[in-house]
């Protein structure tokens, strides 16, 4: 019976390692993210820098309610819903 050759060149991932990739994933998503929504904002709808300051302001308050467990991103997308009509998927 042939024993099986292991990649002298793989290197096993660490949980730590798994954990690391994922952060470094989130971030990137995250700055993709507001790059691609404040470009938008800027130049399709021509907001100004004070504006954006503003948006991001508003931004980093809600975030941070979300994160003191005042309101839930579930709570956010349902009023969306109820009332502006804007189904979020």
């Amino acid at each position: 019976m042939k024993k099986k050759r292991v990649n002298p060149r793989r290197k096993p991932a660490t949980y730590a390692d798994i954990c690391t990739a994922k952060k470094q994933a989130q971030e990137k998503a995250i700055e993709l993210t507001w790059s691609i929504f404040f470009t938008v904002l800027r130049d399709k709808e021509g907001y100004e820098i004070e504006d954006l300051q503003r948006v991001w302001k508003g931004c980093e308050d809600l975030s941070d309610s979300i994160a003191r467990g005042y309101c839930t991103v579930a709570d956010l997308r349902q009023i969306l819903k109820e009332e502006a009509g804007a189904n979020l998927k």
